[in-house]
């Protein structure tokens, strides 16, 4: 845990650093995460409704482009389904899933986004933007729960990978609440594109679909 918290406040520095003369916006972000495997023993089973807490920082290069960066935790998740038997490693004895469970993945990650955000001059009192770029994430958390079975809250770690990476893009609007300030709402898609498993045999990427909330200032 020690490990996680020198990680989190070296990026948190580095924010800071970067964010000499520029814009912050505190979020809460209300998503739904889904899993998607590509064998066909193993089904998506649908989604997790989470939620994204953080800081980003806009370093404008001119008026109307930024750099994007900043920290969030990342509560997300997913539902696999396993058509065979799943042994899985606990914190307890390692265990065996029964065929046809559906495994219910919590996760938490340190997330650190880097991309370009474009917005419109303001109109009125509103701003228009939209955002791409790249995410990545550092697992510290992952639990997992199947229904009708002994499994629940079990610490899972050892089925997800440390490091998590993805795309994304959304758009949204910014009205001026005054000054400098802004109430931030939008929408963000996200897609990983690398194995979130240590399953050689198979491979499972992590998407959602956010909708920021947010305070700019």
């Amino acid at each position: 845990m020690k490990k996680y918290l020198f990680i989190a406040i070296i990026a948190l520095v580095s924010v800071k650093a970067f964010a000499q003369s520029s814009r912050f916006t505190v979020f809460v972000d209300p998503k739904f995460s889904w899993m998607t495997p590509d064998l066909k023993d193993i089904n998506s089973d649908g989604s997790d409704l989470g939620v994204n807490i953080g800081l980003n920082v806009d370093k404008f290069f001119s008026d109307n482009y930024a750099i994007m960066t900043g920290i969030s935790i990342d509560n997300t998740g997913g539902k696999l389904q396993y058509l065979n038997e799943k042994p899985i490693e606990t914190n307890g004895p390692n265990d065996t899933i029964p065929a046809g469970s559906t495994l219910n993945y919590n996760l938490q990650y340190i997330s650190v986004p880097l991309g370009l955000k474009l917005k419109t001059n303001e109109i009125g009192y509103l701003t228009f933007y939209t955002h791409l770029g790249l995410n990545g994430g550092i697992n510290i958390k992952a639990t997992g729960d199947v229904d009708d079975y002994e499994l629940e809250n079990k610490n899972i770690s050892e089925e997800v990978r440390l490091f998590n990476l993805g795309y994304y893009i959304g758009a949204g609007i910014e009205y001026s609440i005054g000054g400098n300030s802004a109430i931030v709402l939008g929408l963000t898609y996200t897609n990983g594109f690398i194995d979130i498993t240590p399953d050689t045999d198979n491979k499972a990427t992590l998407s959602n679909l956010a909708i920021r909330i947010g305070i700019l200032f």
